[in-house]
């Protein structure tokens, strides 16, 4: 009885938990880099570390959750360093980063900020492939926003930077990603407003209560 106990209020924590979060986060920026070229670069520094640079990368925005129309010309400037060393787990090199973002409309972070971030999480790719995304999530990692235009930047947030044409090929060099030239592309999310719940969400906090019910009924017998 005990486990059914157990059972019963761990479906209702849960349902409440799903019930009462925040509503799911919405696309609030994408860009595209605008024209080719390879303008993203990784450098292995000594073995040991790698990071992850981009000054004033000319992007075209072609969302943005804001009163602007796209597509908007903006700059992006990046700065990111491993913070643990590389691993290859389920098909993929892995590696934590930190650092920062903006995506301004003049030089050196300057002019409108349409969105900048501060990031804790984790760099991946295939062995030998040509891709690597750069993908934060707060929770569970880091990953904070500003912006002088979008009104709404609540938790959960997200952010996904995508690194094509990986050249030399993904590789780890000591114990980090090797050296590396790219383009890159990104989309970031943000909780913008409550929502009504899902109806998936519902149906769970109902089974919560009908389990609840059940065990009510037998402990009074």
């Amino acid at each position: 009885m005990n486990k059914f106990r157990q059972f019963a209020a761990g479906l209702v924590i849960a349902a409440f938990a799903v019930f009462a979060a925040p509503a799911n986060a919405g696309v609030i920026l994408t860009f595209g880099q605008t024209g080719g070229g390879q303008t993203i670069t990784g450098t292995n520094i000594g073995g040991i570390s790698t990071t992850i640079t981009g000054t004033n990368v000319l992007v075209t925005i072609s969302g943005i959750d804001a009163a602007l129309a796209p597509p908007i010309f903006a700059f992006l400037n990046l700065t990111a360093m491993s913070v643990s060393p590389a691993i290859v787990f389920a098909g993929n090199v892995i590696q934590e980063f930190s650092g920062t973002f903006t995506i301004t409309s003049g030089l050196g972070g300057t002019g409108t900020n349409y969105l900048s971030g501060v990031f804790n999480d984790a760099v991946f790719g295939p062995p030998g492939g040509t891709s690597l995304t750069l993908s934060a999530t707060q929770p569970p990692q880091t990953l904070s926003f500003t912006s002088d235009v979008i009104p709404d930047l609540g938790v959960p947030t997200a952010m996904s930077l995508g690194f094509a044409n990986v050249t030399p090929p993904v590789g780890i060099t000591g114990t980090s990603i090797s050296s590396f030239t790219s383009s890159v592309a990104g989309t970031f999310s943000a909780n913008t407003e409550r929502k009504v719940p899902e109806p998936a969400s519902l149906a769970l906090l109902g089974i919560a209560m009908l389990v609840l019910g059940v065990f009510l009924r037998r402990r009074s017998r």
